[in-house]
């Protein structure tokens, strides 16, 4: 409808002109080149205006005529590259499903149809990497470094060529220079920081997870974990050369985690050499409120070592207090017990743990507590238990964290992702026993009848061939004396190595 009042305007217009031309009465008289001309100047105007278009006209179709070549020529390029785009497209295709020999003909293709090298040498590339050319891939993704908009492309096929290769030396190389072109990678970030674990680069390996936290790559809770658990793996490597640094970095983790126990163990440790006690024993109890570890526990009773046995449990209820309903809170009170000799409460402390969630160190407390009160005999079942009971599985249960480079590297990965030292054993091992049969156990003998004829037998000198040994008797029982002394467990510590015998002897 438009194109048609246009159109009628036109006419309209046109038609004007005319009849304004037609009605004028001057005329044009002139001479040009020799010619003389005279006529109605609405003529002569309208022919010049009607000369005019026509000769728009003219060069408008002449520039038509001429183009023609080059509007050939383009249509056969787009032609071309359209069908290139499509070679590209199936070759893509085929990389997706794994067909080797479809991409390596679909790039081909593409290489010869289209003009834009960078995305044909990435086809072809991946489509020697599928067909296991390996030296072509290599040279397809070492080419696309020279463009720099391939350039991180290619660094990532030739990382995967390098893993491939078992080449962590260069697979790291190109993860790095990849993550330092493209912070925000995802892959590259991983690379680089699981590469740095598995050679014990702990500084390298922050730093990559500093740069990540900052292009948010990680949640900022498991890169403050993830920091502090990489600084502790560093103290512990530098903690015999350059003990300045050491307790720098572990004040550093402490900040970031301070219920890490790793951390707090070492610099616990460091202090107390010092003669720190008390900044020592605060950084432990910190810890110990938030994650309960036994590896603290064993270093905050070595901070009082020197003290009385009566300081020294007040010490260990004053940790307990921390962590009240904690399994290790209730094995501070029973040591506390046993270190004032309150053997009775310790054993009543002990019942409802070992009905529940018993471990060596719950046994052997209860063994400790059962010699003083009933002897070396009764005790015996309680050091058999405790040599027989499960492990526990968390690193540092023994009181030391003496980690492998592997060991640091997934104690780092599980502490940043799942906020503890190890995962949970796969079976559950327990040694655990019913309330009655701890009670059973830990009542006091029932003492035998005496039998007076063994009595008088055991009276009457042995005789060998008709001579007394008179000097045997006396030597025997010193013999015997001696050897009750030395089974007596006194302490929690002779007990321990009683367990570490029978785990040996096992």
């Amino acid at each position: 409808m438009i194109r048609i009042l246009i159109f009628l305007l036109c006419i309209l217009l046109f038609a004007g002109a005319v009849t304004y031309f037609a009605s004028l009465d001057s005329r044009f008289t002139g001479e040009v080149f020799g010619y003389h001309f005279d006529g109605p100047s609405g003529l002569i105007i309208g022919g010049a205006f009607a000369l005019l278009l026509v000769t728009i006209y003219l060069t408008h179709k002449i520039k038509d005529i001429m183009g023609l070549p080059a509007r050939i020529r383009a249509r056969e390029a787009e032609n071309k590259r359209t069908r290139g785009v499509a070679a590209l497209t199936r070759g893509l295709e085929a990389v997706a499903v794994g067909d080797g020999e479809d991409a390596a003909h679909h790039a081909r293709v593409a290489r010869r149809l289209l003009d834009d090298v960078a995305v044909t040498r990435l086809l072809s590339a991946q489509a020697a990497q599928l067909s296991g050319d390996d030296k072509a891939a290599q040279e397809g993704f070492s080419a696309m470094l020279e463009a720099p908009e391939t350039e991180f492309l290619g660094l990532k096929g030739l990382y995967a060529q390098a893993i491939k290769a078992d080449d962590p030396d260069k697979a790291r190389g190109y993860a790095e220079r990849a993550f330092q072109l493209r912070a925000n990678a995802d892959w590259a970030y991983h690379s680089v920081f699981e590469l740095g674990l598995e050679r014990g680069a702990w500084g390298d390996t922050r730093a990559a997870l500093e740069r990540a936290e900052k292009n948010k790559l990680i949640d900022p809770e498991k890169a403050r974990r993830g920091k502090a658990a990489l600084l502790t793996a560093d103290a512990y490597a530098l903690q015999t050369v350059d003990r300045t640094t050491t307790l720098s970095e572990l004040e550093t983790a402490l900040k970031y985690a301070p219920s890490f126990a790793p951390a707090a163990l070492l610099a616990a440790r460091l202090y107390g050499d010092e003669g720190k006690v008390g900044k020592a024993a605060k950084i432990i109890e910190t810890a110990f409120a938030d994650a309960a570890h036994p590896a603290l526990i064993k270093q905050y009773d070595r901070l009082y070592k020197n003290e009385d046995n009566a300081k020294r449990a007040t010490k260990l209820r004053k940790l307990a207090e921390k962590a009240p309903q904690s399994d290790e809170a209730t094995l501070l009170r029973a040591r506390a017990a046993n270190l004032e000799e309150n053997w009775q409460d310790a054993v009543d402390i002990l019942e409802p743990v070992l009905s529940e969630t018993p471990t060596a160190a719950a046994f052997s407390l209860m063994a400790t507590a059962i010699t003083e009160l009933h002897g070396r005999e009764a005790a015996q079942v309680w050091l058999e238990h405790a040599a027989n009971a499960p492990r526990d599985p968390r690193p540092g249960s023994d009181g030391e964290f003496n980690l492998t480079r592997v060991g640091w590297a997934r104690l780092v990965c599980e502490y940043m992702e799942h906020e503890r030292l190890a995962p949970p054993p796969v079976e559950e091992l327990t040694s655990k026993l019913s309330i009655e049969e701890v009670r059973l156990l830990t009542a006091p003998p029932i003492p035998e009848p005496e039998d007076d004829t063994s009595a008088e037998d055991d009276a009457v000198p042995h005789i060998v061939d008709g001579d007394a040994s008179e000097e045997d008797a006396p030597k025997d029982a010193a013999i015997e004396e001696e050897t009750e002394e030395e089974a007596l467990i006194r302490t929690e510590e002779e007990a321990e190595q009683a367990i570490k015998a029978s785990r040996e002897v096992s």
